[in-house]
């Protein structure tokens, strides 16, 4: 039995081998076969030695020499280094205009080098950062084009229990610091991220990039929850046709009118908004209707809202300011600065989180610091306090498609356990 279907099987593969499409198999009754026709002009021959690197080059057929930038070397140095003659480099460098500027060359940055079979270089790659990089190819004709690394992703969920603040707590859970900008650049609208509190929690899920197997960055924050002071906070990235945003659980927008503070980063709170606080410079009890920021001298000041600019000029007791119309409700002025940034003039439109000036010390004040007001209804308003705008919600065309994705997003969060670090005073 064993034999017959030995006989059967080297039977079909001649048959198969000199384009019979049928043949009788030896010990059995006739059996039709059915096979594509293959003769020995129809093979391929498969060509050796093709090795492509991640450039698209063959290091097969190359000799290839990997370096790094020295200090006080240029690109002239480099390719002259390579025995390349003054002349092809000064081609090189006329067809790198408008492709890469040869004074951006740096210490440290990594370069590929080619040869040929007579060891002559014949290109080089240069990598401005580990995603993007150039290549200079003189082997035929001449020319420099820009490049970049795949860049790959993975889903990663992280969680964390602040006890001190979110930049040591990230550290203490060897998550990525870049969530924290991300993080409060999400919730900038809901949390003061410069008065968080010990017990606060976050539960996040984001992507992961990576260039070469390698952490590159953080690509989009998918959700995240987010508690202060016992309230939570949700968000869920969701793209649609018209505009990408983050929304909360029930489709609302979690992007106000204003951000809660006029800083990238955290500065500290030196005086709050009072009705009646002690004057250090008129020694008087007179009303306070500001913030004080104690932030370092010439701290960018970003502008927490669109709006037009209604003043910007010196004014007395004020110093340097900036007043600031969001809308028909709100008003935002910045007092005390020591200057203005490029083009913040009366009549100016700005952005949300553009830097309209620079932290002084300008006008009646003992030290540095902003003094920031919210006025609303051209009333002055508590800036820590005041209950912000909701921008707008999800559309009735999208919602179907947004709790969808919403509802998984939130069984994955609720599967999350917070992760807490023990801090020990030492």
């Amino acid at each position: 039995m064993v034999l017959r279907k030995e006989s059967a099987v080297v039977t079909l593969l001649l048959c198969l081998f000199f384009g019979s499409s049928s043949c009788i198999m030896i010990g059995s009754e006739p059996e039709k076969v059915t096979a594509s026709l293959i003769s020995i002009n129809s093979l391929v021959e498969i060509e050796e030695g093709i090795q492509l690197d991640e450039y698209g080059f063959n290091r097969r057929e190359a000799e290839v020499i990997e370096g790094k930038v020295k200090r006080n070397e240029s690109l002239y140095l480099i390719l002259s280094g390579m025995d390349v003659s003054p002349q092809v480099i000064h081609e090189i460098n006329q067809k790198s205009k408008n492709v890469f500027r040869s004074n951006r060359v740096k210490p440290g940055q990594r370069f590929i080098a080619y040869a040929d079979g007579n060891s002559e270089a014949v290109r080089l790659i240069l990598h401005e950062n580990a995603l993007d990089y150039v290549i200079f190819d003189w082997e035929n004709e001449i020319s420099v084009v820009k490049g970049q690394k795949e860049v790959t992703k993975d889903i990663i969920e992280a969680s964390g229990v602040i006890h001190s603040s979110l930049y040591e707590t990230l550290l203490q859970n060897e998550q990525s610091t870049l969530l924290g900008n991300r993080l409060s650049e999400i919730f900038a609208w809901q949390i003061d991220f410069f008065r968080l509190y010990p017990g606060d929690d976050y539960k996040v899920i984001y992507e992961q990039q990576y260039v070469d197997g390698k952490p590159y960055g953080l690509g989009r924050v998918l959700a995240a929850e987010f508690t202060n002071k016992g309230k939570t906070f949700d968000a869920y990235f969701f793209e649609s046709e018209e505009r990408s945003s983050y929304y909360d659980r029930n489709g609302n927008s979690v992007q106000k009118a204003l951000l809660k503070a006029p800083f990238k980063f955290s500065q500290r709170v030196s005086s709050n908004f009072s009705h009646s606080r002690f004057h250090p410079v008129l020694k008087r009890n007179i009303p306070h209707h500001g913030v004080d920021y104690a932030a370092p001298l010439g701290t960018p000041v970003l502008s927490v809202g669109d709006g037009e600019v209604l003043e910007s000029q010196y004014r007395g007791a004020n110093g340097n300011i900036i007043k600031i119309r969001h809308n028909g409700t709100y008003t935002t002025a910045y007092l005390h600065l020591n200057g203005f940034a490029k083009g913040i003039r009366k009549g100016a439109r700005v952005n949300q989180g553009q830097v309209i000036g620079y932290v002084g010390k300008t006008g009646r004040v003992t030290g540095v610091h902003l003094d920031y007001r919210v006025y609303k209804n051209g009333q002055p308003v508590n800036p820590l306090k005041v209950e912000l705008p909701p921008s707008k919600a999800i559309s009735d065309d999208d919602s179907d498609a947004f709790f969808e994705k919403v509802n998984q997003l939130r069984q994955d969060l609720d599967k999350m356990e917070k992760k807490s670090t023990v801090v020990t005073n030492s």
